[in-house]
């Protein structure tokens, strides 16, 4: 499949440039109709093949982002992680817990990244402001929150509120304190 290639290409290209990954951070992924391919936990974008990839069952993630999960995070990770292991086809690899994340945005490949010139701006007190001054009314901030579910959530709220307010999808999601 020449995605999965593109998706290996894009991965390795970011992966070896330390402007973008620092200590192979960050996730990337390429979705259809039915499945996502997603950076598994311990590969490294430098070097990935398809192998360093899990293959998810879009069907089993979509009800995630509706789901009522616990309000105890120990609990509700769990939760979390055992509905994410019950969507993975490729049952030896274990997907990011950035997964849904990547389900929720309307974009076929989706690069998650660290780099260290955006979070230098992305931890600043006045990130947002400062990113609506370089980019305009559009950019979508995301506020810190913990990785996992909780930044799932928030950012699928946000998603849904920038396409209600600009009747499109964002190009970019800033998270603060995070990456982009």
């Amino acid at each position: 499949m020449k995605e999965i290639q593109q998706l290996i290409e894009i991965s390795q290209q970011y992966g070896r440039d330390r402007r973008f990954v620092i200590a192979g951070g960050g996730n990337t992924s390429y979705k259809n109709s039915e499945k996502i391919w997603v950076k598994a936990s311990g590969s490294s974008l430098a070097t990935i093949t398809e192998e360093g990839f899990a293959v998810l069952d879009r069907s089993l993630l979509h009800p995630m982002a509706e789901k009522i999960y616990s309000t105890h995070a120990a609990e509700r990770e769990e939760q979390v992680k055992n509905d994410l292991a019950a969507a993975t086809l490729t049952k030896d690899k274990r997907p990011s817990v950035e997964t849904s994340m990547h389900n929720v945005i309307d974009y076929p490949f989706v690069v998650h990244l660290h780099p260290t010139a955006v979070n230098g701006l992305m931890c600043a007190q006045d990130a947002e402001a400062s990113l609506k001054k370089l980019f305009g009314e559009k950019t979508l901030f995301v506020e810190y929150t913990d990785p996992g579910y909780v930044l799932f959530k928030k950012v699928y709220d946000r998603i849904k509120e920038h396409r209600m307010a600009y009747n499109e999808e964002p190009k970019v999601i800033w998270l603060q304190n995070h990456g982009i």
